[in-house]
């Protein structure tokens, strides 16, 4: 059986390595049975978003983060439209700032109610947050200058790393968060969690094949207890 990906503005949105979401959500597919076929867009292409099960937009400067939010309004209703319909997407970064109302006092797509604009601060932070999706705590690094207003249907609770306690939006199978890292390579149950729902799409009868990454899970375990070892340093402070 296939699944089809599309990588968003593969070209302009991948600072810090994002590709590597789509790269590691890739092989965990193709590990699970599945013919993967990853297609990249980007500006002025024709996007067709429906044909996909899975769609994927990463982080960018500032200024392209203006560029793809022009050129993604044509989008607006299709987008609306599959969101609703529990099409599977995922925005890191800056990216899903473009959903909200407005960004940096610009008319933004206006799918969500939030609004978000650049402050004269940057933030560069290691995170601990939990999520009522997941059982286990998400890692991850925020680095950027955004402040976001009205935000409902926060994705996480941050635990440690940022002075905001809700991060990211998760409405029905949409996922939007400011975690890099790439997220999907840090965050083991994360991946597992986004395998699920689009295989389950792709085929109701989906069971999970339970294969162990060694490499991955110490990598997390390894991570998330650095990351608490300064939580506490800093809690006896």
């Amino acid at each position: 059986m296939e699944i089809k990906l599309l990588h968003l503005y593969y070209d302009i949105m991948n600072l810090y390595g994002e590709y590597g979401n789509i790269k590691i959500l890739e092989e965990h597919l193709k590990d699970q049975g599945y013919t993967v076929i990853v297609d990249k867009k980007t500006l002025g292409e024709e996007k067709n978003l429906e044909e996909y099960d899975f769609i994927y937009m990463g982080c960018g400067t500032e200024r392209n983060q203006m560029c793809i939010m022009q050129d993604f309004k044509k989008e607006k209703e299709k987008l609306s439209k599959l969101i609703e319909q529990e099409k599977n997407i995922m925005l890191t970064g800056n990216s899903y700032e473009i959903l909200g109302k407005k960004l940096n006092r610009e008319d933004a797509l206006g799918i969500f109610n939030f609004e978000a604009k650049n402050t004269q601060k940057r933030t560069t932070e290691d995170v601990i947050c939990t999520s009522n999706l997941l059982k286990n705590k998400v890692v991850g690094f925020i680095n950027n200058m955004s402040e976001i207003t009205n935000l409902e249907n926060s994705l996480f609770d941050i635990e440690w790393g940022i002075e905001d306690k809700k991060e990211g939006i998760s409405y029905k199978n949409l996922i939007g968060t400011h975690i890099i890292g790439p997220i999907l390579i840090r965050n083991p149950e994360l991946l597992k969690l986004l395998i699920n729902r689009i295989c389950t799409q792709k085929d109701e009868n989906f069971k999970y094949k339970d294969i162990t990454y060694e490499d991955e899970e110490e990598g997390y375990e390894l991570v998330l207890k650095e990351l608490e070892t300064r939580k506490n340093k800093n809690d006896r402070r």
